[in-house]
């Protein structure tokens, strides 16, 4: 899915975020769990991994010799865990596509574990405690969709930075291009985009404070760099341009079933079978609001 010649032009970096991105998602990183501790950054361990201790001999104050007694790893405890660990991924995925469909306050507890096929209604209440730590976890799971395409923009805007080619139109390509691609990867990405959108609409300022906070590393660095490059304008209209920017696109793509037909031309569909070429443009409009005094 690369982009047209014609959709190239002069979009700098683009090219090479849209083919790194494109060209598949890193795999996901593999967890190393001993005594319940996540050697890997950025794993959490099971909820319900024991880690396997043997029993350790101890004296009471009266001499006698006792065993403290721990639970032992088995093929049970085993299968309890990744039973444990399936359920809650269930539940987050199946909860993401409610609240993408409805607004996240409309879909009740009930509905979503009746929809990831579980028997036990207090099975959201184990896993999250409650609708809010629900609403949360998938907000994590949603940033993790998106954090290998904010590590590859990074790496090449970066890049791009130290070697002196970088353009203010590169960095509001790549603050944008990342909600793009996630929602032209599959059905899961839709299904994210849409729940963002949900978040920050329907969840209050809860849902707009946590909305921002997945995303509040990636956006500071391209702030940064776009302020580095527009000295003149001031830091609160910058960031007041970005914002608009994204919510822009998060909700434009939300309504693109309706946004590909016009009123123009015999209600004619716009660019028909030119995907590529109506992201260059949009991505160029949304510059301009960024860019523009």
């Amino acid at each position: 899915m690369g982009l047209t010649a014609a959709a190239r032009d002069g979009f700098g970096i683009t090219e090479l975020l849209w083919e790194k991105f494109t060209a598949g998602l890193p795999r996901k990183h593999e967890c190393d769990y001993r005594n319940g501790t996540a050697l890997t950054p950025g794993c959490r361990p099971p909820s319900m991994l024991i880690a396997a201790k043997r029993p350790v001999a101890s004296k009471k104050a009266d001499g006698r010799a006792v065993v403290s007694r721990a639970i032992a790893r088995s093929p049970r405890s085993k299968r309890i865990a990744e039973s444990t660990s399936g359920t809650r991924e269930v539940l987050i995925r199946e909860a993401m596509k409610l609240f993408a469909d409805r607004a996240i306050g409309a879909v009740s507890l009930r509905e979503i574990v009746q929809k990831a096929g579980q028997g036990n209604q207090s099975a959201i209440h184990y896993h999250f405690k409650d609708k809010q730590g629900l609403v949360d976890a998938v907000a994590e799971h949603v940033q993790q969709i998106f954090q290998p395409y904010y590590d590859a923009a990074l790496a090449d805007v970066r890049a791009a930075d130290e070697a002196g080619t970088l353009g203010t139109e590169d960095l509001v390509t790549a603050l944008v291009m990342p909600v793009v691609l996630v929602f032209h990867a599959n059905e899961t990405g839709r299904d994210a985009i849409r729940f963002l959108a949900k978040l920050a609409s329907d969840g209050g300022d809860v849902g707009q404070s946590l909305l921002l906070s997945k995303s509040a590393s990636y956006v500071i660095e391209i702030e940064r760099l776009l302020a580095k490059r527009l000295p003149r304008k001031p830091r609160e209209k910058l960031w007041l341009q970005m914002l608009l920017c994204l919510s822009s696109t998060l909700f434009g793509l939300t309504a693109l079933g309706g946004l590909r037909f016009s009123p123009f031309g015999n209600n004619a569909p716009l660019y028909p079978g030119r995907r590529d070429e109506l992201i260059r443009d949009y991505v160029h409009f949304v510059s301009r609001g960024v860019l523009g005094d």
